[in-house]
């Protein structure tokens, strides 16, 4: 067994039209903690293989022959907000990044990139962390639209040092920086982001981001 294999296995789903791509990175994921548990090659096959399998992360195009990349992504989201879905595109696009983002992406590749940097990437990921960087989420976020509606009720169970940590979040600082601004531990500031992705049921830091943005905690005027 490797050192890879030794740790916790993350289990991830391949949406892409095209096979040999979906083949090359199962290749590049043997012997590490990431375990290929499905593929698809359509958004609505990966709609239907997710009644039956439930990933971590989910590795997803943008453009592809069954449908737009985008639209799926809404709507894995929206029925299972704990997946953590990246999009692997060949599009350098900032409006398609925007538009990955305020769907729920928790991060936006392009598929020229390094095995070495693909494998970091899904780490960061999958450990909860920001992929996107502040500039990035920053542009992203004035794409998304405030809900309005209810908002009372959805930060109420953030406590007054979680909506300040949430705040900090959307300027893009890792937990050391915000550490240091709150005088706390790293360790602490790592609980809070753990409870603040738990209370909003979002699958990661980037879509809390998101989250506060569209109920109004945090202001796009800003960043």
């Amino acid at each position: 067994m490797t050192q890879e294999q030794t740790l916790t296995t993350v289990e991830i789903v391949l949406v892409d039209d095209h096979g040999i791509w979906r083949d090359g990175v199962k290749s590049l994921l043997e012997d590490t903690e990431f375990q290929v548990i499905g593929e698809a090659a359509s958004g609505k096959e990966a709609m239907a293989l997710l009644q039956t399998v439930r990933p971590r992360l989910l590795l997803l195009d943008i453009r592809m022959a069954g449908g737009d990349g985008l639209d799926t992504l809404q709507a894995i989201k929206a029925q299972h907000p704990e997946i953590s879905v990246v999009m692997l595109t060949t599009y350098d696009n900032p409006t398609y990044m925007a538009r990955a983002v305020a769907g729920g992406a928790s991060g936006y590749l392009l598929k020229g990139v390094g095995a070495e940097e693909l494998l970091t990437s899904l780490r960061v990921v999958a450990s909860g962390d920001a992929l996107i960087s502040p500039k990035d989420l920053s542009r992203s976020l004035r794409s998304v639209n405030p809900e309005g509606a209810g908002d009372a009720d959805l930060i109420k169970p953030l406590s007054t040092r979680e909506l300040e940590v949430l705040r900090l979040l959307a300027t893009g600082l890792n937990n050391r920086d915000i550490a240091g601004l709150l005088f706390v531990s790293e360790g602490t500031v790592k609980t809070h982001v753990e409870h603040i992705i738990g209370k909003l049921g979002v699958s990661d830091r980037v879509q809390a981001v998101v989250w506060a943005a569209r109920h109004g905690v945090i202001s796009l005027e800003t960043g």
